[in-house]
């Protein structure tokens, strides 16, 4: 892909402090026609005696702190709020915010680990290491890769008095799996329930027009045995049948088909 032509799609935590994110996106630098993904943990709001120190705000009040950041820089960056629940797992929230990604696709990712809770920059590593797996059969390059110290610490502000200091950029983005195109093509399917080498081969096959170039039921079996080697997917017998279904990391790789209630556009 043509980076010039590609639009950027930037993913950040933000959490509590609007600071780090506003930061991160400033770095990010998204201009008109790019995406902005703002990633936060459920509650949205909480009790306010569980709110400490005289910067601590209501999470909604944040993202909307950072919502006028963003049109500030400019009025015709799209924005996409994310608020991911703890309560539905790391592996449900990855490959959330892995389909959601893709729905934007072609673009450059940007991913910066600025705020929230720990679970939160736990997710967007991962995030990370799944879109560099499946990113060139999806349209997605993920550019960059940075998480950033703590910004509500004092020491931290007093150690590295610059912002600069605060930001470790990823040197590598190594892949959760190495996959093929057609490897590719058979988790997805399994992930879209197809459960059964004969469904996935009639599925596969489906637009296929000169059988010289069809997927064999041989091949189909192959593929799912080095899926199997490399923990991508399991089975079980049911009948004459194996039932194949996708392991964590093949969902993390996969996502979910349906897009999640918990993302608002605006």
């Amino acid at each position: 892909m043509e980076k010039l032509s590609v639009k950027k799609c930037v993913v950040v935590s933000v959490g509590l402090y609007p600071g780090n994110a506003k930061h991160a996106l400033a770095r990010a630098g998204p201009v008109g026609g790019d995406v902005v993904f703002l990633v936060n943990s459920e509650p949205r709001t909480v009790p306010e005696e569980v709110l400490r120190g005289g910067r601590r705000r209501q999470p909604m009040d944040t993202m909307e702190a950072i919502h006028s950041f963003i049109n500030e820089l400019d009025s015709e960056i799209n924005i996409v709020d994310v608020w991911l629940d703890p309560r539905d797992g790391l592996v449900t929230s990855v490959a959330k915010l892995r389909s959601l990604i893709e729905g934007y696709a072609p673009c450059r990712v940007i991913i910066g680990m600025a705020g929230g809770f720990r679970w939160l920059s736990t997710a967007l590593m991962f995030l990370a290491l799944a879109l560099v797996s499946v990113g060139p059969y999806v349209g997605i390059t993920v550019d960059s890769v940075f998480a950033m110290l703590e910004e509500e610490s004092p020491s931290v502000r007093a150690l590295f008095r610059s912002v600069e200091e605060r930001v470790i950029p990823w040197p590598v983005i190594p892949r959760l799996a190495d996959l093929a195109f057609d490897e590719y093509r058979v988790i997805r399917l399994i992930g879209l329930g197809r459960h059964r080498a004969k469904d996935i081969l009639n599925e596969y096959n489906k637009d296929c027009k000169k059988v010289s170039g069809c997927m064999s039921m041989a091949k189909i079996q192959r593929i799912l045995v080095k899926l199997v080697r490399k923990r991508l997917i399991k089975y079980e017998k049911r009948g004459k049948a194996h039932h194949y279904e996708l392991t964590p990391l093949g969902m993390m790789l996969v996502g979910i088909v349906k897009p999640s209630k918990a993302v608002h556009e605006t």
